[in-house]
């Protein structure tokens, strides 16, 4: 009974300091379009709050072709004044599609965009902001291969999903900034969740002592 008293207390502590965490991942065949040695590209992400600020950590990898530029999306309400310290250093808000350097790209992206050293196979970008997360989109290219731009996507780029926020990739989208409220458990949810675990103790406690 202790011990379950001690994981009751717990998740009312999470919930009421809005904790959650997120991991996902799109790749070739799984979320992700590529070209040439793009086709097996990787974005990894892990989302974490931590009192109502977000972090957000992704790792894009490629197998050939080093990485020139990122680029995620986030909400079209999203301002310079939501991005906080601890973010990459670098970064360009603006809006963008195919005609301003992001070739290939099947829509518009209003987002944040790092321009990386055009060197590595592996870059990594965080962004800290006080917006939770959205299924949203991701660019990102290199120079030219043979006279093709190398690129890559999410494979739904500029559609929209009803999914749940949650792990994985919704089927082709990556976890971005959103515009407002945090997708957590609300605490009277966990207290609700807390006071049946409580009561079904009670009741094993009863019949043990039969």
């Amino acid at each position: 009974m202790k011990k379950l008293l001690i994981a009751v207390i717990f998740l009312v502590f999470v919930a009421g300091n809005s904790w959650a965490t997120y991991t996902g991942s799109i790749t070739g065949g799984d979320g992700l379009f590529g070209t040439d040695g793009w086709s097996t590209a990787v974005l990894d992400w892990e989302v974490s709050s931590d009192n109502d600020i977000w972090t957000y950590n992704y790792t894009f990898t490629v197998v050939d072709k080093a990485i020139s530029h990122l680029l995620f999306e986030v909400s079209d309400t999203f301002t310079a004044d939501n991005i906080l310290a601890g973010t990459t250093e670098g970064y360009q808000l603006d809006a963008y599609d195919s005609s301003n350097g992001n070739p290939g790209m099947p829509g518009s992206i209003q987002g944040l965009k790092w321009d990386v050293s055009g060197m590595f196979l592996s870059e990594s970008i965080t962004i800290v902001t006080d917006r939770p997360p959205m299924w949203g989109d991701f660019y990102a290219k290199d120079g030219k291969d043979s006279g093709d731009w190398v690129f890559a996507y999410n494979t739904e780029l500029g559609t929209d999903t009803f999914a749940p926020i949650g792990d994985g990739n919704a089927g082709g989208w990556a976890l971005v900034p959103d515009t407002g409220s945090a997708p957590v458990p609300e605490p009277g949810t966990m207290l609700l969740l807390g006071a049946g675990l409580i009561g079904l103790a009670g009741v094993s406690r009863k019949k043990i002592r039969k």
